[in-house]
């Protein structure tokens, strides 16, 4: 077992196979503008002008567009994916039949026909991943990523080295002189992207939303969150170094190890500076199963593996101290969610209160003193909270399944179980957030798991004598 990424040589026909490259390459524009929960579509206003929308994130119904155009590409594309087992066809159908069965009984139509729309699109990814995964070049999808990563993590270090303080100061300082120095067109502009508010005296005001993300100094890059940002760096470093050192083959090693040295403090770095804390921890996972899943001996991997998780334990202690000093206020409010959203998955067995209904839920059951909430901060409690025991099961099993069988199929192959890494950091991190809510993590994240499904081959059964 080789300890390095390896990847065998292309073939013409592979060569030929350029459309997983384009597939990639739609992933890296989810990646740039549609960083926003669905939920928000409605309060998130479209771009006016050229300008806007290339500066700007689109409503996921743009995005709609965008990925039937890639989905038809895909359907004439399409390989019978034989080595994907029934079962992992199955689950993720039964999964979307049944949010709209469950959306028959919904507490609230509206957040309901936000979010139907975004789990049928999510499947289209995974039926999209499953296409380009079976082509001769399916690889090829990883250099769109790999391009799309880069380019988040360059607004990362833009938001690092001076965006978010030029923000800070602009917003501060307006805010001291009632907004009245700037063209009313450009007050405008700030109060249809929720920047600024009307007050009751028909005045403008910061957004209250929006001043917790200034004074935090975390960067969140082009999605909603902070923690999002975390999500998409989990979800596709590993598979982007492994990408790195494939398109690298040509250079000599020193470069190379400079060139995948470089993608990995950019990714890292900006991991560090989005101030997540499950992403902290899921970091520490991903690296302890990488580590295990080298050709060294068992002592040693141990040994390493029990270095990092103290060392990074340690850390984690330190970075975040003033945060436990503080409460852990954030902790404390992902509680109270998963415990109305417990609550709510037993009072609902069978339907539940409808898909992406828990805002209205937590709204009339949260404590006083715990702000509200518009997601469970749990992909897999919501989808029981939201659908019932079947929609939840078919989730979980599905995602959970993925995970264990493609983490066997992907051992040995260390491009393939880089992937893997990159979906088990993922679907760790799904436990405390909302991804499956944010098209730009939920469509990547379905898109590449149904990629390593048809890409990763199935190992052959040795015979016993």
């Amino acid at each position: 077992m080789s300890a390095v990424p390896t990847q065998p040589a292309a073939t013409p026909a592979a060569r030929r196979e350029w459309w997983p490259g384009i597939v990639g390459l739609f992933f890296a524009f989810a990646l740039l503008k549609l960083g926003n929960p669905v939920i928000l579509d409605h309060i998130a206003p479209p771009p006016a002008t050229l300008q806007e929308a290339l500066d700007e994130s689109w409503p996921a119904t743009w995005g709609y567009g965008v990925l039937a155009f890639v989905a038809a590409l895909a359907a004439v594309r399409w390989r019978r994916p034989t080595a994907v087992p029934r079962w992992a066809l199955v689950l993720p159908l039964v999964w979307l039949v049944w949010q709209f069965i469950a959306a028959t009984t919904t507490v609230d139509a509206e957040l309901t026909r936000s979010v139907l729309p975004q789990f049928v699109a999510t499947i289209v990814c995974f039926a999209v991943g499953l296409a380009a995964g079976s082509s001769l070049g399916a690889r090829w999808l990883w250099v769109g990523l790999l391009v799309g990563l880069l380019a988040v993590l360059v607004t990362g270090f833009r938001q690092q080295y001076g965006g978010l303080a030029a923000s800070r100061e602009f917003f501060y300082a307006n805010e001291k002189t009632g907004w009245k120095e700037l063209p009313e067109e450009q007050l405008r502009q700030l109060e249809a992207s929720r920047l600024i508010t009307r007050t009751p005296e028909g005045g403008y005001t910061l957004n209250p939303n929006l001043r917790p993300k200034l004074e935090k100094d975390r960067v969140f890059s082009s999605f909603v969150t902070a923690n999002t940002f975390a999500g998409a760096i989990l979800l596709l470093l590993p598979g982007a170094l492994a990408t790195t050192w494939w398109l690298s083959a040509r250079l000599q090693n020193v470069s190379r190890g400079v060139l995948l040295g470089l993608v990995a403090y950019m990714g890292l770095a900006c991991l560090y500076w989005s101030g997540s804390k499950a992403g902290w921890l899921c970091a520490l996972l991903v690296t302890g199963a990488a580590l295990l899943h080298l050709s060294w001996p068992r002592r040693l991997k141990i040994a390493l593996v029990l270095i990092v998780v103290v060392v990074g334990g340690v850390g984690f202690a330190t970075k975040f101290r003033s945060y436990f000093a503080d409460g852990a206020r954030s902790t404390v409010s992902r509680w109270s969610c998963w415990q109305v959203a417990g609550r709510t998955a037993v009072s609902h067995p069978l339907l539940g209160t409808g898909p992406g209904t828990f805002y209205r839920i937590y709204q009339r059951e949260k404590p006083p003193e715990v702000e509200t909430s518009r997601l469970t901060h749990n992909d897999y409690l919501q989808q029981a909270a939201d659908s019932g025991v079947v929609g939840g099961a078919a989730f979980t099993a599905f995602i959970v399944g993925s995970i264990v069988v493609l983490g066997r199929r992907a051992r040995g192959d260390w491009p393939l179980f880089s992937v893997w890494l990159g979906l088990l950091g993922w679907a760790l991190q799904s436990f405390v957030e909302f991804g499956l809510y944010v098209p730009a993590l939920a469509w990547t994240a379905f898109g590449v798991l149904g990629w390593l499904w048809t890409a990763a081959p199935v190992k052959p059964v040795r015979a016993e004598n």
